[in-house]
């Protein structure tokens, strides 16, 4: 698109790169579809009874008092590699932070893709050296 990038491993990080044409990395896409998916389950959109009956939100007891706030879902305890990867446990990640800036109940699927997009590109939490360790 802007030409031959000389020496493009060493002067132009990827990252840089993918910016510039426009395109997210693998990564970024497969956690949103995962995202969007389960928003749909609770929504009502989609129907997968299995899935959703592994998903459950937290109830604030005494919210007033506390400086941290719960997540809107509960993410289970992993006490094991494979929980902590499992993609239900990482898209539960994903809207829990989402759901910080926008209400993933009423917004549109537009305004839910960029946010979560955005998230996902920017936010430290969800970086990936953070990512498994919230």
């Amino acid at each position: 698109m802007y030409g031959v990038y000389p020496f493009y491993p060493l002067m132009y990080p990827t990252l840089f790169v993918l910016g510039m044409v426009g395109y997210t990395q693998l990564e970024v896409r497969r956690e949103l579809a995962l995202a969007t998916y389960v928003m749909q389950l609770l929504r009502g959109t989609q129907c997968n009874p299995g899935v959703l009956r592994m998903v459950s939100l937290n109830v604030p007891d005494r919210m007033v008092g506390r400086r941290r706030r719960a997540g809107l879902l509960a993410v289970p305890r992993a006490r094991t590699n494979l929980l902590r990867d499992a993609p239900l446990t990482r898209a539960l990640r994903v809207l829990n932070c989402i759901s910080e800036t926008v209400d993933i109940f009423c917004c549109s699927l537009n305004e839910f893709t960029k946010t979560a997009q955005s998230a996902l590109c920017y936010n430290d939490k969800l970086r990936k050296n953070n990512f498994y360790n919230m």
